[in-house]
């Protein structure tokens, strides 16, 4: 009996060994990204600096970035074609704080959230985020000694405020709603702006040319329905002071014309929110219907939130019904749907198989061989599904991205899920939309997601003489029929958009109470509806 708990001791010894040395050998072969910041110190950048930042960039998007075709599909707009222009943006910019801008506006007009800088004022947040050996190629880069020195000098310069026309407003049925008040003062009262007046014209044009005007500074996604682009939350940005002309419509038909001036409007952050929980709850019916609402999917919460998910879901594990809502979700974590919400839930593993494709690009590799991921050939992707045409132009290699979740804890639910979505649905949230979808294990209700979640975590590309970090994505996503997610999203099983009547009573409501359901919530209740 000893010799056997001697020899079980060796093995154990040895597993242990060989699995350090293996840990070692992998961070050996992932030491390699490419680091050419030179200098913690942030002087005024010379022009040759700033178009030397700005070639380094380019030749980066260039030779690694994803989506050049589905950004020129989306929006017209060939990004590489404009180099002399962006060289000029950079030059004209007369200090650092304007050479930041500029180099904001250059990426902004890839048309992509996970394509930016990353805000001074995260700095931090993601340094305490990518922790761990299988972050090692990001942490590389965002624990260097002479990036770390340059980021402290570009939080005391760059602020997050930015002027802006102090009402924003909401896409709703294709239009654009007066309904948020930017600012301290009551701007509606003093420009006399009924509020939900109804937005036409930007400086004598209209708000939909408005925006493709203005791809530099907005965001814009695709409304699938009415097959044009346009931006969820439009905020008016103005440089110069002078006023930006509007044309609005009244709810009563009425037409008016105001000049509004822009102001310093200092936008919060998700880096410094302080929430015990990012998920709510309630029993709609009781042992019927209960609710679970996801605010965010934020890294911070994957293991806060475990036991009060597990608690409230065991609880209900008898009911025939569970509508989980990820509305404004734009993500975090896939291990928060992969620990928190899918295990208890299910009974036996589940799984969809979707593809990533990748470039051949060498600021991509060690983000790779970080996470252990080997690449097939491109021609080696399987046949028959409706890829993109420039897949095997511009891609070399792929992987089979499938995602498996097993039961954990399983409460023994066997009642149907909805999962309510909307295009801010985005990132690790979008990849639950997705995987829920593949699988069946929810029926989608809302409108088109907002794409860009089948995948790993962005990359990082550090400027060498600025050493500002650039986020993009080294992958492109594909859903199960082959099309690119960020291109096509995730379709809802059954499509329900709010209208503009209840979107105005539905604000109203939310302006003087807190409650977590909201009885003009016409998505949620078209759902009860259904179940009724």
């Amino acid at each position: 009996m000893r010799r056997k708990k001697v020899r079980i001791v060796y093995l154990i010894a040895v597993a242990v060994t060989l699995f350090v040395f293996f840990q070692l050998l992998l961070y050996k072969n992932i030491t390699t990204v490419k680091l050419k910041v030179s200098s913690s110190d942030l002087k005024e950048l010379s022009s040759k600096e700033k178009l030397e930042d700005l070639d380094y960039l380019y030749n980066a998007i260039k030779n690694n970035y994803p989506y050049l075709e589905v950004s020129k599909r989306k929006t017209g707009y060939d990004w590489l074609k404009h180099k002399e222009d962006f060289d000029k943006m950079v030059l004209k910019s007369k200090n650092n704080i304007e050479f930041y801008n500029a180099v904001e506006e250059i990426l902004c007009l890839l048309q992509n959230a996970h394509t930016n800088i990353l805000e001074p004022s995260a700095y931090n947040y993601y340094k305490d985020a990518y922790k761990g050996l299988y972050n090692t190629a990001w942490r590389q880069i965002l624990t260097n000694k002479n990036v770390e020195g340059k980021y402290s000098e570009w939080n005391k310069i760059i602020k997050n405020s930015k002027k802006v026309i102090p009402i924003s407003f909401k896409y709703v049925e294709g239009k654009y709603i007066a309904y948020r008040n930017l600012g301290d003062e009551d701007s509606f009262k003093k420009h006399d702006i009924p509020k939900y007046s109804i937005l036409n014209r930007v400086n004598d044009i209209s708000v939909d040319d408005y925006i493709l005007s203005n791809m530099n500074r907005l965001y814009l996604t695709y409304d699938f329905k009415r097959k044009k682009l346009m931006v969820k939350d439009l905020v008016l940005y103005s440089k110069e002071d002078k006023p930006l002309k509007l044309e609005l419509k009244t709810m009563d038909g009425k037409i008016l014309t105001k000049e509004l001036y822009a102001l310093d409007f200092n936008w919060d952050t998700r880096y410094s929110a302080n929430l015990e929980k990012v998920y709510e709850t309630k029993i709609i019916e009781k042992d019927k219907l209960a609710y679970l609402k996801i605010w965010s999917f934020s890294y911070d919460y994957v293991d806060k939130d475990r036991e009060g998910i597990y608690s409230f879901l065991k609880s209900i594990k008898d009911y025939p019904y569970l509508i989980i809502d990820i509305r404004g979700n734009g993500g975090g974590s896939e291990d928060y749907y992969r620990k928190n919400i899918v295990p208890p839930l299910i009974e036996k593993k589940i799984s969809a198989q979707f593809y990533a494709l990748f470039r051949n690009g060498d600021e991509m590799k060690p983000f790779l061989k970080t996470r252990g991921i080997f690449t097939k050939p491109i021609e080696k992707l399987p046949k028959g599904l409706n890829y993109p045409e420039e897949t095997m132009r511009l891609f070399s290699g792929f992987i089979d991205s499938t995602t498996e979740i097993r039961p954990g804890k399983s409460v023994g639910f066997n009642g149907k899920i909805y999962l309510l979505v909307d295009d801010y649905v985005y990132s690790s949230a979008e990849a639950f939309a997705a995987f829920c979808k593949a699988t069946g294990f929810a029926t989608l209700v809302g409108t088109t997601t907002g794409g860009d979640g089948i995948g790993m975590d962005p990359g990082l590309l550090a400027l060498p003489n600025s050493g500002l970090i650039i986020r993009f994505p080294i992958e492109m996503g594909l859903n199960p029929d082959g099309t690119s997610n960020e291109e096509y999203h995730t379709q809802p099983d059954i499509y329900v958009e709010k209208t503009i009547e209840y979107f105005i009573k539905y604000d109203e409501y939310r302006q003087n109470n807190n409650e977590i359901i909201n009885p003009y919530d016409e998505l949620l209740n078209n759902v009860i509806n259904m179940i009724s």
